[in-house]
């Protein structure tokens, strides 16, 4: 399958969809390296910020990007997953804006790596490798200054880590996530994410739990990497960090942030390390920073109603602690998850927090049954078959300001719903 011209976005995944989602098992980079050799090295031709970690690292990479614009630089952003369309994965940012690439654009840039990927019949490509060929691709033609490159899963093995030595190699977080591929242990999974330290310098984010944090500085002595942690005693926070934001001083200079949450002030942290690691200006971080949006991750709409695409144990910690410091008194949970995640855990870290839950499915056709959510919770649940029935849901419930309706589990939960509100 070749794609058309101008195809729109449910063409564009029609034709990802004819690669299996992870391709064949691998134990090394070697396949996506020939695919890249194949289209001709496109990625030695970029400078990066390469991001891995369990949460954090959309978040880091917004901030990333942002400052990086803000300084006059022109940005490259590749991330997931994506909330409206494919097309939010492969973006760059100027200093007068972010955009999308274009249905058109990435069109031919697929067609032209299903091209090349087709020179090695024998090789089994993941819709992920096909997508990030595509974007190194685009951001080498349009010559970015940098790109900030998200990975997909785990770090050492992910296609992402084709790349020789980034400028700054970025760890957000370690926590125990996609465990059958990178592992049960904190350790392991921190084995699988600092292999794309290789020199230079490298952030690792502050409270990486210690048996993990032994890992990564294990790794950039052998590689000769300098490791930057943030300091979280040269942090002065200025108001509460609450679901709109915060105000912090970090290092003599101010920073606010939209994006609502107090775990955002360590994913800042975090950016801000690496943003000043490649040479970046406090001034234009804080510019950048305060820039920074990102759908479906702690974004709050009219009407106290708050989507977040977070689904595991780790986003579930991190939500509570926000919507228990928010101020509201009453909180509905809407929730939908995927069953490629660990739907349990989640749910027992995030439910105690509600006073009345709704679960849903009817988004995808990977989702969690509503029912079978229902009983994995084992309290009283209402079920729902649809997401803009949620949303109805929530828009009858009787009027009272102390009431937050919480939508997430899942950006695919997310996406569904917010649709219906933009």
């Amino acid at each position: 399958m070749r794609l058309a011209l101008n195809p729109d976005c449910g063409q564009i995944e029609e034709f990802l969809g004819q690669y299996s989602h992870f391709g064949a098992p691998v134990t090394d980079l070697s396949r996506f390296a020939a695919l890249c050799h194949a289209l001709g090295d496109p990625q030695d031709r970029l400078r990066y910020i390469h991001i891995v970690g369990t949460n954090g690292k959309g978040s880091v990479a917004e901030f990333c990007a942002a400052s990086l614009t803000a300084a006059g630089f022109i940005a490259g952003k590749f991330t997931s997953p994506y909330v409206r369309s494919v097309c939010e994965r492969i973006s760059i940012g100027y200093p007068d804006g972010l955009f999308e690439i274009s249905c058109a654009d990435l069109a031919h840039l697929l067609n032209t790596t299903a091209d090349a990927a087709d020179k090695f019949p024998e090789l089994e490509f993941s819709q992920f490798e096909i997508l990030n060929a595509a974007a190194f691709l685009y951001y080498a033609e349009k010559r970015v200054d940098y790109v900030v490159l998200e990975a997909g899963i785990g770090g050492t093995l992910d296609s992402t880590n084709v790349i020789k030595q980034p400028e700054c190699a970025v760890i957000t977080s370690i926590g125990l996530d996609h465990t059958k591929i990178l592992g049960g242990t904190v350790e392991e999974i921190a084995r699988s994410k600092c292999g794309v330290i290789k020199g230079g310098k490298a952030v690792a984010a502050y409270g990486i739990p210690p048996g993990a944090m032994e890992v990564i500085r294990g790794r950039c002595s052998s590689v000769g990497a300098e490791l930057i942690v943030p300091d979280m005693d040269s942090v002065e926070l200025l108001d509460k960090p609450g679901l709109s934001g915060s105000r912090f001083v970090y290092k003599g200079q101010e920073y606010r942030l939209h994006l609502g949450g107090e775990y955002q002030v360590g994913n800042a942290l975090t950016a801000i390390e690496a943003l000043t690691a490649v040479g970046i200006a406090p001034e234009h971080i804080a510019m950048g920073l305060a820039r920074a949006r990102i759908p479906a991750r702690m974004e709050l709409f009219p009407g106290n109603i708050l989507l977040d695409g977070g689904h595991n144990p780790q986003a579930a910690q991190a939500v509570r602690s926000a919507l228990e410091g928010s101020g509201s008194t009453h909180r509905t949970a809407f929730i939908g998850m995927m069953n490629t995640k660990d739907y349990r855990a989640f749910l027992d870290m995030i439910l105690p927090c509600f006073d009345k839950v709704i679960f849903c499915d009817g988004f995808s056709d990977g989702n969690v049954p509503a029912e079978e959510l229902k009983q994995a919770a084992g309290i009283p649940a209402e079920v729902l078959h649809d997401p803009r029935a949620a949303l109805e849901y929530a828009r009858a419930l009787p009027a009272d300001p102390e009431r937050l309706c919480y939508f997430g589990g899942s950006f695919y939960f997310a996406a569904a719903v917010r649709q219906y509100l933009v």
